[in-house]
């Protein structure tokens, strides 16, 4: 009720609704089919329109490797699943009230 979500189903979709609407936040999960996370971000980081927004991974992938990939890329932040919603909306809050 508080935010309006827009849900893709992999990361070429999410970048293709990038060219109709610009979101305030993006979450991301590292698993998804064609391209993970990790490229999709990389992606979305060579728009111009797109490159500054914030993006979260929500995501089951918690082995070091992979998470260390994607935080060279500077997300806002890393939630593993099952998050809670607190967590999400702490996120959500750091963001928007920064």
């Amino acid at each position: 009720q508080k935010h309006n979500v827009m849900m893709a189903t992999s990361g070429m979709k999410a970048l293709t609704m990038l060219g109709k609407r610009i979101p305030d936040v993006i979450f991301l999960d590292y698993e998804m089919p064609m391209c993970d996370g990790k490229m999709t971000l990389e992606m979305i980081r060579e728009i111009d329109e797109a490159k500054n927004i914030p993006v979260v991974f929500l995501t089951g992938v918690k082995d070091k490797e992979h998470i260390e990939a994607v935080l060279a890329l500077k997300p806002e932040g890393y939630l593993l699943k099952p998050a809670s919603a607190d967590k999400i909306y702490g996120i959500l809050d750091k963001i928007f009230n920064a």
